[in-house]
């Protein structure tokens, strides 16, 4: 039992190693030399990069109102059919 363990782990050990001889294509060869030359954008605070939310209370009781109404619309519009088919 313990020598299976061993050998599992030295074959996982050997692909382990296998992977890390492997090629990996260079970026520098793909960038071109205008991207050298180009200045570093201007960094901003995280808090100017996104436009202010609205309070989730707020959206949460407006999406409600809107849900609600939507309903009482449904119901009508179902009640009309209902007494329509009568």
């Amino acid at each position: 039992m313990r020598r299976a363990k061993m050998s599992k782990y030295c074959a996982l050990g050997l692909g382990f190693a296998a992977t890390a001889c492997t090629n990996v294509p260079e970026l520098k060869d793909r960038i071109t030399p205008d991207v050298h030359t180009q200045a570093y954008p201007a960094l901003i605070p995280l808090e100017q990069a996104f436009e202010p939310q609205e309070d989730p209370g707020k959206v949460s009781q407006k999406l409600e109102e809107t849900l609600n109404a939507r309903a009482a619309r449904l119901r009508a519009r179902a009640a009309a059919l209902q007494s329509a088919a009568d």
